[in-house]
């Protein structure tokens, strides 16, 4: 008898866990992912004339857990902001080769986005999974500028520049000028190697996607293992903001760590 009961006591147990392990998987799939935190930061910029309003995302990674609904849902919600400028900061679909769903239809509706001006940068999986060469055309076709180690001034003055891929290829930005200078680097560890730049914005690392602190040294990607989420401040004054991303990578999941779109307002001061 006294057997029994220890039996169906491990049973009751094993059945609890399990039970909450489904729960768990059902939340990391099916709730966080689509559970979006729009994130706000004002930064001041000396000389600038009124505010420039920015939407930066990045990491959709179509394919992965991410298809023309989620698409709706995120041009939807960055059109809400009104900004005036939206930037991309890579990784468009998560394998491009393996993508085996409507990209024509992906594309029309990431070309909805709307604000007068539309940069981006090309990520790692822009360039694998034989999106190096069509990357620049589909970019295009949704009404961005796409920046490899150039720039662009834009009507207020503020200078965006946009670094090459770090993983693949060697990003160069060149000298920053005397007003405020944003930069676009996917990997946001490129900040170590970068001066004279106000704000730099990132993704890449997904804020760790599934965010374990104590598995971290894991967990992070390579480029992305210094600066991983949300606001720094580098020594020379200088802002980096690592957004974690719209999609998901390796697997379809989240856990402490919400998909999000930054918004930035550049005051001038």
């Amino acid at each position: 008898m006294k057997l029994f009961k220890i039996i169906k006591r491990l049973l009751r147990l094993l059945f609890s866990l399990a039970a909450l392990a489904a729960l768990a998987l059902v939340y990391m799939r099916y709730i966080e992912p689509n559970w979006i935190e729009v994130s706000h930061l004002t930064v001041g910029a000396d000389g600038l004339e009124g505010r420039y309003k920015i939407a930066a995302f990045g990491d959709v990674h179509i394919g992965m857990g991410k298809d023309e609904k989620e698409l709706e849902k995120l041009v939807e919600l960055i059109n809400g902001e009104e900004p005036d400028g939206v930037f991309f900061l890579g990784d468009l679909f998560d394998d491009y080769s393996k993508y085996g769903g409507d990209a024509e239809t992906c594309i029309k509706i990431l070309s909805g986005i709307e604000a007068d001006d539309k940069i981006a940068v090309r990520g790692n999986h822009d360039v694998g999974g034989g999106a190096q060469w069509i990357y620049p055309e589909l970019i295009s076709s949704c009404g961005f500028t796409l920046l490899e180690n150039d720039r662009v001034v834009l009507k207020n003055g503020i200078t965006v520049h946009g670094c090459a891929e770090s993983l693949y290829f060697t990003p160069d930005i060149g000298a920053p000028g005397d007003g405020f200078d944003i930069l676009l680097a996917h990997e946001p560890d490129v900040a170590d190697g970068v001066t004279g730049v106000e704000l730099q914005l990132s993704g890449h690392s997904h804020g760790g996607q599934i965010y374990i602190p104590f598995l971290l040294d894991r967990i992070l990607p390579k480029g992305a293992e210094k600066y991983y989420k949300g606001l720094y401040e580098k020594p020379d004054g200088g802002l980096v903001y690592v957004n974690r991303g719209y999609g998901m990578s390796l697997a379809p999941l989240r856990l402490f760590s919400r998909p999000e779109i930054t918004v930035v307002t550049v005051e001038g001061k």
